[in-house]
């Protein structure tokens, strides 16, 4: 019983290892591309928050060829250039766990921006620019750079019997390590997104409701409806990032404190099947930020239509369309070329509406597109 256990666990492992990484990379590579696409657009640029979605999903692509890939080379056919050389070994760890963590920081900023731009304190809103953001997104890079420095130093090529791996060797730094990676990815980033996220959604709430008694209906809706995009979007991100972290760092803490216990050889599979799922459970992090966009926002999804409609077009894919789908792509690029994308309208009229009720109550959130 114990070795058909053994078996399926291995041969399970072993074939997870080959074809998720591998998806992910797929996924994540094709909806971070889009991601930049849309952040990148004109209209978006104006939005200091879109300037740390940019970089969030910049960051996501290194992070999927650095930590992804190397690890399905790894695990999935044994190929890991990293275990006979120091050099490789000591940078290939780095830039990994680097990426991992600004991914979950980037978010945290993005989060920060959010609540600045939501209060009611001038003095705070001013915070909330795309100077600070250019600022907060280069500080955020050099201080996870500088705080996993130690990596370069205790990470090494050695062998194990007669195996050369790519590992720690020290248990007290095991164990320092394993913390540190609790708090800095794990802790620290849910924490902040929690605690600013909420502030920014009582934020828009008191101010909905000091708008809506003054203003007509559709003014009201347009509101909620930018609510709702906001606490999706940020909800999602926060609620998944949790649910794709813990496991992987909890299973770590374990290996650091139990460094004395000693596995049957039934119990060190289960282990090792556990840690791989949850490793590849913690890779879906840069993986999955454009599809929670795409389900949470609304605005979102009418950005994606139109970036499909100009590449369409651009390549000459028009011509095999059929003729009521041709007139409707034309007329949406025509739309588009006269009157901007759906942002820049949307924030049109959303400055007609302010100027009509700006005698009751003027606050520039109201000016951002969810």
């Amino acid at each position: 019983m114990d070795g058909d256990l053994k078996y399926t666990l291995s041969i399970v492992t072993l074939n997870l290892n080959r074809i998720v990484p591998i998806l992910q990379i797929i996924l994540g590579t094709f909806g971070n591309v889009i991601n930049i696409l849309i952040f990148s657009r004109r209209s978006l640029r104006k939005n200091p928050c879109s300037i740390y979605f940019l970089a969030l999903s910049i960051n996501n692509i290194f992070a999927l060829y650095v930590a992804l890939l190397t690890r399905l080379l790894s695990s999935g056919w044994q190929i890991d250039p990293s275990n006979t050389n120091n050099i490789l070994c000591k940078l290939r760890i780095f830039f990994s766990y680097v990426s991992l963590c600004l991914t979950q920081w980037f978010i945290v900023l993005a989060s920060i921006d959010r609540f600045l731009s939501s209060c009611r304190t001038v003095r705070y809103r001013q915070f909330s620019n795309k100077s600070i953001t250019r600022k907060g997104t280069i500080f955020i890079i050099i201080f996870i750079a500088s705080i996993h420095f130690h990596v370069l130093i205790w990470f090494q090529s050695a062998p194990i019997g007669r195996t050369l791996t790519c590992n720690i060797f020290d248990k007290n730094y095991q164990l320092f390590f394993t913390i540190f990676t609790l708090v800095f990815t794990s802790l620290l980033p849910p924490f902040f997104m929690i605690i600013f996220g909420l502030q920014t959604i009582f934020n828009v709430r008191k101010l909905r409701r000091q708008v809506a008694p003054q203003t007509n209906n559709t003014r009201t809706d347009r509101l909620r409806s930018k609510d709702r995009q906001m606490i999706r979007m940020l909800l999602f991100q926060v609620l998944l990032t949790i649910i794709c972290t813990t496991p992987f760092t909890t299973i770590n803490l374990y290996s650091a404190i139990g460094t004395n216990i000693i596995l049957s050889s039934t119990g060190t599979i289960i282990y090792n099947f556990c840690a791989n799922v949850f490793r590849l459970l913690n890779y879906c992090i840069p993986v999955i930020g454009f599809y929670i966009y795409t389900l949470a926002s609304r605005t979102f999804r009418s950005e994606i239509k139109h970036i499909l409609r100009e590449f369409i077009k651009r390549i000459g894919l028009v011509q095999c369309l059929p003729e009521n789908v041709q007139t409707l792509v034309n007329e949406q690029s025509g739309s588009l070329a006269s009157g901007g994308n759906t942002f820049s309208r949307r924030k049109t009229g959303n400055h007609r509406s302010t100027n009509q009720t700006s005698k009751y109550l003027y606050h520039p959130f109201f000016e951002k597109s969810a």
